[in-house]
């Protein structure tokens, strides 16, 4: 299953990332810009596969992740660009304001696709907060189902101890028998007695076995609460396009604001906010839907293209959103931007994204190595 989850984190990210840069290339053929190459996976370049009509080179890279597209007049620094009728420098602004943008419109259109094919099939919806979790309620989406006992405390030398439980654990079971009062845990308790306990801890369920002490006692201290179910969703097949279409723009929104808040922790408090992960991280993620089934990895595909669109569209240099940046500069002050300074200012945002990542990544490792 391992295996398995490596090969879907690779083919999820490749697609998203091949996906975008397909965007890119569309756009660029359409507005008559020469794509100079396709290339599916990261230089350097292992096979040149076939070269088109239009003077396109597609190829496979040795390094098996993502893609990427190289468009004549990308770099402007050429004076002589500019006025080549085939470059992207060469182009209107709005021609290659479309080019830019192409990208991340693609990455929102793949989400709202397998959004729409995963409310057809039946799928539960993403419900982010406490906000979002109580509306789910009054809508009958989010439903009580039974209760479970959450440990408080684990007291030294008992029974629970002895047995593996843990603070945090949430029982679900009694030797098969949910709980769902105090009174039904206490009815089924006696002495010296063996009882099998059904646990989720974290996203482990766990059976462990713990054994009463001649007073009856376990040694743990508990709190009965109830469990939710989200109910899954299944739409027709006029609904589900609709219902996708709000699904994109509400994780959109949550999405930009995860990102600021992600901003304004590196910058004021120097950590790494609680959910925002790396690559690690979503390996993991990666790992967790595989087991889960079909349509729960496309959801999880479809967030992750999401969050690609809405990160990529920031106006951060090296990135769409900041090359955008430029050419509305280019609007308002009706004449392009210094190549030179443009062509630095990109350089150092790279820069800066490697560290965040490097830094996000870091914290990945910490989580995995102490959860």
């Amino acid at each position: 299953m391992i295996f398995l989850s490596i090969i879907a984190f690779i083919v999820i990210f490749s697609v998203l990332i091949l996906v975008h840069e397909w965007g890119h290339f569309a756009a660029a053929r359409r507005s008559g810009i020469q794509v100079e190459e396709f290339g599916i996976g990261l230089p350097p370049r292992a096979k040149t596969l076939f070269k088109d009509k239009k003077g396109t080179v597609y190829s496979i890279n040795w390094i098996p992740f993502g893609g990427f597209v190289r468009l004549r007049g990308e770099d402007n620094t050429d004076p002589a660009v500019a006025k080549d009728p085939k470059s992207f420098a060469g182009k209107t602004l709005l021609q290659r304001s479309g080019v830019i943008l192409a990208g991340v419109g693609m990455n929102f259109i793949l989400a709202w696709l397998l959004l729409s094919i995963g409310f057809m099939i039946g799928m539960k919806p993403l419900l982010v907060n406490q906000q979002e979790f109580e509306e789910g309620i009054k809508q009958g989406i989010v439903q009580e189902k039974g209760a479970s006992m959450f440990i408080q405390q684990i007291l030294k030398e008992g029974a629970a101890q002895a047995g593996g439980l843990k603070q945090g654990d949430a029982v679900t079971e009694i030797n098969g028998t949910p709980l769902t009062t105090l009174e039904a845990f206490k009815s089924i308790i006696k002495p010296e007695t063996i009882y099998d306990f059904t646990i989720l801890r974290g996203k482990e369920t766990l059976d462990l076995k713990i054994k009463t002490n001649p007073a009856g006692k376990m040694g743990f201290e508990f709190v009965l609460a109830p469990l939710y179910e989200v109910k899954e969703l299944r739409l027709p097949f006029y609904v589900a396009p609709v219902a996708a279409a709000k699904e994109v723009a509400r994780l959109s929104f949550l999405t930009v604001k995860m990102f600021g808040n992600m901003i304004v922790n590196l910058i004021g408090k120097l950590t790494v906010p609680e959910g925002v992960s790396g690559p690690v991280g979503i390996a993991r993620m990666t790992y967790y839907f595989t087991q889960q089934g079909l349509v729960p990895l496309m959801q999880f595909a479809a967030v992750l293209s999401i969050s690609l669109g809405v990160i990529n569209v920031m106006p951060f240099p090296a990135l769409d959103g900041g090359r955008f940046l430029f050419i509305i500069f280019e609007m308002i002050a009706r004449r392009r931007a210094n190549a030179r300074w443009e062509v630095i200012i990109h350089s150092i945002g790279f820069v800066l994204l490697m560290t965040l990542i490097l830094v996000i990544t870091w914290n990945d490792i910490a989580q995995l190595i102490n959860p």
